[in-house]
This record gives structure tokens, sequence and C-alpha cells, in this order.
């Protein structure tokens, strides 16, 4: 399908102001029971899950869950049904602090639990102009001050998450979110992989299934192609999860991002 200057404007304009909940609602109900479905495949509850999200994030926000709010994605509805199973994780690793928001509701989420949280030193974000559109002012560095500020059970490290291969500790949950190209996206599932613990899950954040090889921008087969390799490999067991419901978010197909629910493959 080809998309004329004009119509791009105009899916961008709809695409913003998510109309496809007032015009596709079908299909997002369909989406909806093929989302709630997922969940219960993997042993969650994903209704349970948005209640509890919800009091967090009124709590820490003054307002309750929505996709269109920011990085918000179905990630924090799985965080929320994962610290609901009977055994919640205790160690937790985020790649990728970026503002710190979640770092922030992961530690609401699981208060009993040592989370780990890791980013770039400042002046390296501004080399790669990884977040340039956080990084005016450093306006990135005080969003994250500020929702970090007294977390009892939140380390942050100003590290290049190539710097994991250094690291013995393993880790219950880990939450993949860092850069999404090769190589980098690659080598950081690798190490996830590597510091899971035997139970442990990682999720994998923006995970496309189709990119031009050439795209250096996140929108890269770098998670998927990963992922499937060390299935093959009889190392992993993955499933895909939808990251948005909106209709505007999964149209047209090569803008649609998945989820990746890794865990340890299981042996006899």
């Amino acid at each position: 399908m080809i998309f004329t200057k004009a119509s791009l404007k105009i899916y961008g304009y709809l695409s913003h102001n998510n109309y496809g909940s007032k015009i596709f609602s079908k299909f997002e109900y369909k989406l909806l029971q093929d989302q709630e479905q997922k969940f219960l495949d993997i042993g969650l509850n994903r209704n349970q899950a948005i209640q509890k999200l919800n009091s967090v994030l009124s709590d820490l926000y003054g307002q309750m869950y929505s996709e269109k709010k920011g990085m918000w994605s179905e990630h924090l509805i799985l965080f929320s049904a994962i610290s609901n199973i009977d055994n919640p994780p205790k160690n937790i690793l985020e790649i990728g602090t970026f503002n710190g928001e979640t770092a922030r509701i992961l530690s609401a989420l699981f208060p009993n639990s040592k989370i780990t949280t890791l980013d770039l030193e400042f002046d390296e974000i501004l080399k790669s102009k990884l977040y340039r559109y956080e990084s005016k002012d450093k306006k990135l560095v005080n969003s994250r001050e500020m929702n970090l500020r007294s977390l009892p059970n939140v380390t942050f490290l100003e590290k290049n998450s190539l710097g994991l291969i250094e690291f013995h500790d393993k880790f219950d949950l880990i939450w993949i979110d860092g850069e999404h190209s090769y190589p980098i996206a690659a080598i950081d599932i690798s190490n996830s992989i590597r510091l899971m613990s035997p139970n442990g899950t990682a999720i994998c954040d923006d995970v496309y299934l189709k990119a031009r090889d050439s795209n250096k921008d996140g929108r890269s087969t770098a998670s998927i192609d990963s992922l499937e390799s060390f299935s093959r490999a009889s190392l992993i067991e993955f499933k895909l999860l939808n990251k948005r419901l909106g209709f505007f978010f999964n149209f047209p197909a090569r803008n649609k991002k998945h989820l990746g629910y890794v865990k340890r493959k299981a042996y006899n």
C-alpha cells in the first residue's frame, strides 16, 4: 500500500487523537479479547492487573491507565499481573531507565523487591541522540531524578547496558527497554537470558516482526530475530503480546509493536 503525503498527514492526525477508539471499536474489542487470552495462556489475569495498576497510578500520578499517556502500554499491565502471583519477583532489572517513570511504578508494584535500573550517562545520551526529543535542557535527567527520588528499593546505575556482560547476579524479572536496533538489542537480550534466574521472566519491549534491514531508529527486527534464534537453540520459550490495543497503534501492520514474554526453556 502506498501512502501520499496528504494521507499520511491525515493518518497522523487521526492516530494522535486515537479516533480508532470511535470508528474501529469492533477491531479493538477483538484485540482486547485476544490480549486477555494471551495473559491467561501465561497464567496471568489482565482484569485483576488493571485494577491494581489503576490504584498505583492514581496514587503516583493522579490518573488511571491509558495507552495514550506518554510511554504507557500493556507492559505496565503485565508487570501488575506478575506482581499478583504467589511468589512475585524479588530481584528486578530494568535495562533503559529513560525518565524513571517505569522504575517508579515497578517500585510501587513490588515494594519488597530489589530493583536495579540502568541507562547511559547523560553525555553519552546526547552524543548518541537516543532520546533527542527528551534531552533538551536536561529534561530527561530532571524527570528521572524526580521519579527516582526517595525510592528505597531502587538503585540507579549510569552504565552502558553492554556492561551487563560483567554482571553475575540473577534476576527474577528483567525489563529489556534499551536501544532496539542491532547490535545492542541482540546483546541486551543475550545478557538478559544469561542473567535470568531459573524460573525468571524477561519482557522485551518494541518487538517488530518486519522492518527494513537498514533501519537504525528502533524499528528493527533485532529483537524478534534474537528471540527466535534462542528459541531454535532450545534455550528459551517466548510468546508475543500486543503492546497497545488501539487501532491506530496497530495499522498499518508494519507499525505494530509487540511485547516478548520470555521464559527459560523447561527441561524434563
